[in-house]
């Protein structure tokens, strides 16, 4: 009985949709050492908190010392996950896969058009769309960080900032620590319906 509530816990979906939209937000697979190392670096940069490299190994099931403790995380460290892709806490975070499971809202998702910030250069500009008729033009600022430069029938406004490290078309796009009229950071998801386009600029 103890094996199967441990492995029960351990494969909580909760756990596994965090991790799979880490992942998204990050723009790749946690797979390696050197990937443990960056997403602690990103989740510090973002959050302002430090998850150790053991800690996000462990929940992620790459290392264990036994089964009571492989993936096992505590809640100040889910909240420190839920941030990152943009929620404000854990319970937030829940709150919206329980909304999302019960409309059938979860997916995968397989060959649609990509790009994220390891192929761009500060300067370098992008144009997002999303239902209805929503428009937003970023500028690449560096280190995830982007600004609006325009905004058409969008909540967002000239100025505003926030960071994301890709953009993939017909899903959700996460931004976190977005600075919007001056009020606290904050996260945001725009084309929740639906997703989003993107295209580059010609000539860029």
């Amino acid at each position: 009985m103890l094996t199967f509530a441990v492995k029960m816990k351990k494969d909580k979906p909760e756990y596994e949709a965090i991790r799979q939209m880490v992942e998204d937000v990050t723009g790749q697979k946690i797979q390696t050492p050197k990937d443990f190392d960056l997403l602690a670096l990103r989740i510090h940069d973002r959050t302002n908190i430090l998850l150790s490299v053991s800690t996000l190994k462990r929940f992620w099931g790459y290392v264990a010392k036994n089964d009571e403790t492989r993936g096992e995380m505590r809640k100040s460290s889910l909240n420190a996950l839920a941030i990152y892709v943009g929620f404000a806490d854990w319970e937030a975070f829940c709150n919206r896969q329980e909304t999302d499971n019960a409309n059938d809202g979860s997916n995968f998702f397989y060959g649609h058009k990509q790009t994220t910030t390891d192929h761009m250069q500060p300067g370098d500009t992008l144009i997002v769309m999303w239902k209805p008729n929503r428009m937003i033009s970023l500028r690449y600022s560096g280190n995830d960080v982007w600004m609006v430069t325009e905004s058409r029938n969008s909540k967002l406004s000239v100025g505003d900032t926030f960071k994301c490290h890709v953009f993939v078309e017909h899903q959700p796009l996460v931004l976190v620590d977005l600075v919007h009229d001056g009020l606290p950071p904050c996260g945001y998801i725009c084309g929740k319906n639906g997703g989003i386009t993107f295209q580059t600029p010609k000539g860029q």
